[in-house]
């Protein structure tokens, strides 16, 4: 069974603002439904490395939820995560947010968009097929566009008002999606296919 790392975004809770590692539960619930083993990493953890060479995961995903652009212990967790993938040559799996850190890591930058929250989206490009579309949901007020894509970073999916909605890296395993799967109540089929692919589950 594959085994993968899904980081956390922070928060602040309650009157006495306490920090706390927040994730959306239908993400491991996603990862367990494709038949692989989710494990959460503390945003704190001081020996990452550890962590990580005593579970062996087999990928990443990069969780959605929270601000990017943020430099907070969440940015550092995830920019280690990367670069230690990036070196083990294992698939990374950005989800919306997680999209955008990946365009951050690699230089690029995200842009503030109009009406793509609580929306669906026609999406066309690579991903989906010559001369195909696919609805997609949409909850992000913050975006990735042709003009600000990171190096190496190429568009595989989009919408018509330019808005980037998949990245993926030319010559690693990395992949962004600006949608959440894992928002459906049923994961859709081509969603299934995408992730189980990526992460060679099939």
């Amino acid at each position: 069974m594959k085994k993968i790392i899904i980081t956390q975004r922070m928060d602040k809770i309650g009157k006495f603002n306490e920090l706390r590692d927040n994730l959306d539960i239908r993400i491991p619930k996603m990862v367990e439904k494709l038949g692989m083993l989710p494990f959460v990493i503390p945003n704190n953890i001081k020996k990452t490395k550890i962590y990580l060479d005593k579970i062996k995961p087999d990928g990443i995903i990069l969780s959605s939820g929270g601000d990017s652009k943020k430099r907070d212990q969440r940015r550092k967790i995830e920019n280690y995560l990367i670069n230690y993938y990036l070196k083990k040559n294992k698939p990374i799996l950005g989800l919306c947010r997680g999209a955008q850190a990946i365009n951050l890591f690699f230089g690029g930058n995200i842009l503030k968009v109009e009406n793509h929250v609580r929306k669906m989206h026609k999406i066309e490009g690579k991903l989906i097929g010559k001369n195909k579309y696919l609805y997609v949901n949409s909850f992000h007020d913050y975006a990735i566009k042709y003009n600000s894509l990171g190096k190496n970073l190429e568009s595989l999916a989009h919408t018509k008002d330019g808005v980037v909605e998949c990245i993926g890296h030319k010559k690693k395993k990395i992949l962004g999606i600006m949608w959440h799967p894992e928002r459906y109540k049923k994961i859709k089929n081509f969603d299934k296919n995408i992730v189980k692919k990526f992460f060679k589950c099939n």
